[in-house]
């Protein structure tokens, strides 16, 4: 089996672990920088040229394409695609997770509770939209952004209106959102391939954040979901058209909210948490897209004597 990883930094800790994983189990394994990817589009035949060569096409593309790029490399993720590679979350679904907002649309349509969410343009609708998501603190965001980068708490009204005329200036969009009060600092992170969440941990900010971020410093601690949330989790990243993703749930008075489902979610933190090996879960899924399973060879009708 070949497998290719779409990253643009094969340093980083979620590559080096999949690249192990697959010495271990005697995987081919490639890591390609999605920018170095050269897309030719025509009639009849479609390419990727990589450092002008032609890219031997793999099995099977793990994508792991980070927001500097997100437009980019979801146009390679479906060129794969269209040249019939099996692709371990499809561009679609890495477009809809991607956007915060649209995200929590679809889940919202599909039923799931979220954290109140509005989208505006113009501070002079502030005080409304606040009143949407029940008053100061709230909770702004960019519509993309990960590893808690772009997220900002705001206690005050005009605190708020200042930040969104900040992004607005640097023509970023952001997005208000209803502070859980109850889970500040905190919040479930499960970890979903497949038809399972196959590790889970509780994420608690550090000292003086409201982030729970391991990239932002926080700390994860391992627990055992409840059936109820294992579901919750399974349910949301299929919604969102996803195979592989990290569930961010929040825990308030009203029950559990999904306030987030990420594409490409890291190992580092979950993995140290839980001592699960993720990273051989993953390549182990991948390898499900590709297996073929041998058809039954008809039998012999016996020929009367």
């Amino acid at each position: 089996m070949k497998v290719a990883i779409l990253s643009r930094n094969r340093q980083l800790h979620s590559i080096q672990r999949l690249l192990k994983e697959a010495r271990a189990q005697r995987v081919k394994c490639e890591v390609f920088d999605p920018l170095d990817c050269q897309l030719v589009v025509s009639r009849g035949l479609n390419s990727i040229f990589v450092h002008e060569r032609p890219l031997v096409v793999p099995d099977v593309v793990i994508p792991r394409i980070g927001t500097s790029i997100t437009d980019y490399g979801i146009a390679v993720v479906r060129q794969f695609e269209v040249m019939g590679v099996k692709v371990v979350n499809n561009s679609r679904s890495i477009a809809e997770s991607r956007d915060k907002l649209r995200c929590l649309q679809i889940l919202a349509e599909k039923g799931f509770d979220v954290p109140v969410t509005v989208l505006m343009r113009g501070s002079r609708s502030i005080r409304m939209a606040l009143r949407h998501v029940h008053g100061a603190p709230v909770v702004l965001k960019l519509i993309q952004g990960t590893q808690g980068v772009g997220v900002m708490l705001t206690e005050s009204a005009e605190s708020a209106a200042s930040v969104i005329d900040t992004m607005w200036g640097l023509q970023q969009d952001v997005i208000l959102q209803q502070y859980i009060a109850e889970s500040r600092g905190y919040d479930i992170r499960a970890f979903v391939i497949g038809d399972k969440v196959v590790a889970s941990m509780r994420r608690q900010a550090r000292d003086g954040e409201f982030r729970s971020n391991i990239h932002r410093g926080g700390e994860g601690i391992p627990i055992e979901l409840k059936e109820s949330y294992k579901r919750l989790a399974v349910h949301a990243t299929k919604a969102v058209g996803l195979s592989v993703a990290g569930v961010d749930i929040l825990e308030s008075i009203a029950g559990p909210k999904i306030v987030e489902v990420n594409s490409s979610p890291g190992f580092e933190g979950i993995e140290a948490a839980t001592g699960l090996n993720v990273a051989r879960m993953l390549l182990q899924h991948a390898a499900s897209f590709v297996r073929v399973t041998p058809t039954k060879k008809p039998r012999r009708s016996r020929k009367r004597k």
